[in-house]
């Protein structure tokens, strides 16, 4: 299954071209978002990334469907 991930900031990835905002990625059906962020060798801790789905937080034990639209972005914290 198919599904689009936008990163942001540093998780952005560093090409020849510039920076690349939007992936498109495989994974095997009934992944979940701890897969796919495995899959593209995010070392961050989970408490660290913030997940947005369908305009929504969500954790990163939701299972993904075809097609879906993943917003992984570094959180911030105020201090």
């Amino acid at each position: 299954m198919q599904v689009t991930v936008h990163l942001y900031t540093i998780l952005q990835r560093q090409t020849p071209d510039g920076p690349q905002r939007q992936l498109e990625v495989t994974l095997p059906p009934g992944s979940t978002i701890a897969d796919l962020i495995k899959s593209l060798e995010i070392t961050l801790p989970e408490e660290a990334l913030l997940v947005v789905m369908h305009g929504r937080h969500t954790t990163t034990t939701t299972t993904l469907q075809p097609h879906d639209h993943v917003h992984l972005m570094p959180a911030m914290s105020g201090g």
